[in-house]
């Protein structure tokens, strides 16, 4: 895809969003693209601590895995890990601290909306077979090197979450129609909507 034709994707998706401090950032990013980044953009989210609300199924994780003051914490961000293990395995992996970053942001974001729900983790990282396992998984997809992940918000749409992870990405964005999950990635720029599946 272009860059212009990627610009034009990601300002539908993050028109779509409807947030209020969306259109804030949309504004500033069209105002001045160089020095409003989405390293810029998640500075401001994240620049006092770090803290991710996470659940997969009965599992739970409060965790803040990093502090202006104390940096990274060990253990907090293994707690993260585990959470996005692959579970057909059993297999832990270091996520990306990046992508935790942006899962971060977006939280971050969605607590300023009024929005206290926990992200729900669908996929984390998948070991070879999981993936090779998975429908629709790239040969190639970043969940086998933990830089990705697909994720859902209850009361929030995908498409509002697409265009927030959008706006505030470090790599991939992928929305599907029809389906329950946004996938986020740290990964090449880039944005894609996958075509609804015929019955």
């Amino acid at each position: 895809m272009s860059d212009s034709g990627f610009s034009r994707v990601r300002r539908r998706l993050v028109l779509a969003t409807g947030a209020g401090l969306c259109s804030t950032l949309v504004k500033r990013a069209d105002a001045d693209e160089k020095t409003d980044t989405p390293e810029a953009r998640l500075r401001e989210l994240l620049s006092e601590r770090r803290s991710l609300r996470l659940f997969r199924g009965t599992e739970h994780v409060e965790a803040t895995y990093w502090t202006a003051d104390g940096g990274y914490n060990r253990d907090e961000y293994l707690n993260v890990c585990w959470l996005m293990r692959d579970l057909q395995a059993d297999r832990v992996f270091p996520m990306n601290r990046g992508l935790l970053d942006v899962l971060c942001g977006v939280q971050a974001w969605l607590l300023r909306t009024g929005v206290t729900a926990p992200l729900r983790i669908h996929s984390g990282y998948r070991t070879p077979k999981t993936n090779r396992q998975t429908e629709g998984a790239a040969l190639d997809s970043r969940h086998l090197v933990g830089r990705a992940v697909d994720i859902s918000v209850a009361g929030v749409s995908n498409l509002k979450l697409a265009g927030m992870a959008s706006v505030l990405g470090r790599g991939g964005t992928g929305f599907y129609p029809g389906r329950n999950f946004v996938h986020v990635d740290t990964g090449d720029e880039r944005i894609w909507v996958d075509r609804p599946r015929k019955s």
